[in-house]
């Protein structure tokens, strides 16, 4: 059916064998810091959403041989002020010296997911200029020690958040990102050739002891398969075709910014064939139904059409969505539809990306995030957001990128704005449906019990801004009771032994991404090619007929033994 591209058991791999290969790989307790003294590190500062300066990654990590002994004092005249875990979104787990616990935290910690660990400090009026070496200390869950990680910087003042040069940072690989890991960290003086005695003892360590970093035990996955669009009413036709480069940056733009651990990421053997004319992204929309059937999809996958179309956008639209509940029943509108551009063959697909993790956010049920700085408004946007503008209100960091955002400089993922990232209310939101999809796969967790919901047929309308209509028969899940009302009805007029019968059903409305699009769907009780008339009522009564030939079959439909 599909291929993998990253298998789901390596995916925090690709931390390390992004620049230094295989033996990087294997190499134990390979630390982020080291990483980011060889990759390029960008942060985007406060001046502009689309702005950003390279940030010097400072020292070495490692003490340097000057000839003089260690030290190892506890650091005069500088005082911690905070310790600063990120897998995506920044969360307080020390502040002023203290532990700051689970109540006092903003956002989730992740199980399995690398981690960097970042602090920050102020220095003394009276400060002198010197080496400082930072150290993390870690503890698992059975208590042993595990190997202390160093950074030395010579510090001339007190840090910048936004600049990693002025930071002591550490990592925590994914391995030993598990719940019951405890941390310290310290401040110690390099050379004992200084007379320090101006200075204050200071803030050198935090929190006294041992405490959690606080992963939690939650499995946290995500299953993605890609359908390439062959699309044939173009001459000549095009068919995306992504390279494994493509399928990376597509399978770590989620990763960076979802809290999970694992995304299995998958191409569709088989292209989905398109002749018409594409005027409205959204009739992509019933295909990937049509295609999640026949392949047995489960509820938690999510499917998402490609489509080269010569240009960034149809009809001005570069990405649509279903919004989608956490039920299983809502598994066949987890289905949404990215345009494939790249300005030319070398050229990585980031404009798609991007738009691919937003369409994808709306498969878990987020609505747009409102950013003043927008071209366009967003539509329908959350008025529960936080944080003003649309920023991300914390600091963010890519854990395969390896980039920083900084509060004020970026915005969400799910906004119209540029310079995109998660936030930690968009991490909280995304985490609980996740959680939710991901129990299903694990026997005895919370909402896996229960069989699947039957599939049986479905008549399925799209409803497009430009007046438009769109109809399906295919197979899924019938929708719930309290799903269907009777704000749109189809009036379905066929023969049966009594003479005409006309069986009005109420169905199920969604608005897609856009806010305008609108699908229908109803349960269709009699077989199609006996169907003699059929019109959408709304519920003012008015008619609008609709054609049965221009009625798409799915072949599971046409070719079904229908029980009357």
């Amino acid at each position: 059916m599909a291929r993998d591209i990253l298998p789901p058991n390596y995916a925090s791999l690709a931390l390390i064998c992004r620049r230094i290969g295989l033996a990087g790989v294997l190499a134990p307790l390979l630390s982020l810091s080291a990483l980011l003294g060889c990759v390029d590190d960008t942060v985007v500062g406060d001046v502009g959403p689309e702005v950003g300066e390279e940030a010097e990654t400072g020292g070495s990590g490692e003490t340097q041989d000057t000839g003089e002994e260690f030290d190892g004092r506890p650091a005069l005249g500088i005082h911690i002020t905070e310790v600063e875990a990120n897998q995506g979104t920044a969360v307080l787990i020390g502040k002023n010296g203290e532990w700051v616990d689970g109540p006092g935290r903003n956002a989730y910690m992740i199980r399995d997911r690398d981690t960097l660990v970042r602090l920050q400090h102020v220095v003394d009026e009276n400060w002198i200029p010197r080496e400082i070496m930072g150290v993390l200390h870690i503890r698992d869950a059975d208590g042993v020690e595990l190997p202390t990680r160093t950074r030395t910087l010579f510090i001339e003042a007190s840090s910048e958040p936004s600049k990693f040069a002025t930071n002591f940072y550490f990592s925590v690989a994914a391995a030993e990102a598990q719940p019951g890991t405890s941390y310290w960290v310290e401040l110690l003086e390099v050379s004992g050739a200084i007379d320090l005695s101006s200075l204050s003892e200071g803030v050198n360590v935090t929190p006294p002891n041992f405490r959690l970093i606080g992963y939690e035990l939650t499995p946290l996955e995500m299953k993605i398969v890609l359908v390439p669009i062959e699309y044939t009413f173009i001459n000549p036709p095009t068919l995306v075709e992504p390279t494994e480069a493509d399928i990376q940056l597509f399978h770590d733009s989620v990763l960076e910014t979802n809290p999970l651990q694992t995304v299995s990421l998958e191409v569709h053997e088989q292209p989905y064939v398109w002749t018409t004319q594409l005027t409205n992204l959204g009739s992509l929309l019933s295909p990937m139904r049509t295609v999640r059937n026949a392949d047995a999809a489960g509820p938690n996958v999510y499917y998402h059409a490609i489509v080269d179309v010569r240009g960034p956008a149809v009809n001005m639209v570069a990405g649509i969505a279903s919004l989608t509940g956490d039920t299983k029943s809502d598994g066949n509108n987890r289905v949404a539809a990215t345009v494939w551009y790249k300005p030319n063959p070398d050229f990585p697909p980031h404009g798609s990306a991007g738009t691919f993790v937003h369409e994808i956010g709306h498969n878990e049920g987020l609505s747009h995030v409102y950013c003043p700085q927008a071209s366009s408004p967003a539509a329908g946007p959350d008025p529960n957001y936080p944080h003003e503008g649309g920023k991300i209100g914390v600091y963010g960091f890519g854990i395969r990128s390896f980039k920083l955002y900084t509060p004020t400089g970026a915005h969400d993922y799910m906004t119209y704005c540029g310079n995109a990232w998660v936030s930690d209310w968009t991490w909280n939101k995304t985490y609980a449906r996740i959680r939710t999809l991901t129990s299903w796969d694990y026997e005895g967790a919370p909402g896996a019990s229960g069989p699947h919901q039957p599939h049986q047929p479905l008549l399925i309308g799209t409803l497009f801004p430009d007046g438009s209509e769109d109809w399906w028969v295919m197979m899924g899940p019938a929708p719930a009771a309290e799903q269907i009302g009777g704000e749109q009805r189809l009036a379905i007029t066929s023969e049966g032994d009594h003479g005409i019968v006309v069986d009005e059903v109420y169905t199920q409305i969604s608005t897609l991404s856009d806010d305008a699009t609108q699908v229908l769907i109803a349960p269709l009780h009699v077989p199609i090619n006996e169907v003699q008339g059929l019109s959408r009522r709304t519920w003012r009564g008015q008619d609008h007929p609709i054609e049965l030939g221009s009625i798409r079959v799915d072949p599971q439909v046409a070719g079904l033994d229908w029980a009357p």
